[in-house]
């Protein structure tokens, strides 16, 4: 039996998933996850998506951002439902209108503290342009990069990560060791949860 080619394939642009918000018509915010985000929203506007759009009908979509799996996207819908409205809405207004000078970045390598091996890493998790990185859970990025690459990688990376995303959200440029402190208390309130 001739053996079966093993090359990794690239992924085709329907394999990622997105994490979307729809705002309802009595102005409350659903957040869900799909593979065709325009195809979700015909299904919720047509009051076979969920229960709670079904009564809420019509809704806009007002934020979507791409993750590369179902998993990654399930752990952000999750961080999201956790966030207060106040919370959604300033990430989404931060995703609409970001600083000044974020919106001049184009390629992965000019934000502050990312060098060509982060970039690498970053486009590992589906990230190929600094307009990904809004609103996106650096925890849940450095997670899923172990996970895809089967390593336990550097925490130092997840600082990096940190450091990214939020220069991308509009923080002041900080060197990536600012968020160690911050990155070792958040982990430590994991550890000690499990």
């Amino acid at each position: 039996m001739a053996k079966k080619d093993r090359t990794p394939t690239a992924k085709s642009p329907g394999e990622n998933w997105f994490v979307y918000i729809m705002q309802c018509a009595d102005g409350s915010l659903y957040t869900g996850i799909s593979k065709d985000v325009a195809r979700r929203c015909q299904q919720h506007n047509a009051g076979t998506a969920s229960r709670y759009t079904r009564s809420r009908r019509s809704v806009k979509l007002i934020y979507q951002e791409v993750h590369p799996d179902q998993s990654s996207a399930l752990k952000r819908e999750a961080a999201i439902k956790a966030m207060n409205r106040r919370g959604k809405l300033t990430m989404i207004r931060q995703r609409k209108k970001p600083a000044r000078a974020v919106r001049e970045i184009a390629r992965l390598q000019d934000i502050p503290n990312v060098g060509p091996a982060v970039a690498a890493d970053l486009r590992q998790l589906g990230i190929t342009s600094p307009a990904e990185l809004p609103g996106r859970d650096p925890y849940g990025m450095y997670d899923d990069l172990c996970r895809i690459t089967g390593q336990r990688h550097d925490p130092c990376l997840l600082d990096t990560f940190i450091a990214a995303v939020r220069y991308m959200e509009g923080a002041p440029k900080k060197p990536w060791w600012k968020y160690t402190a911050e990155r070792k208390r958040v982990m430590a309130k994991r550890d000690s949860a499990k």
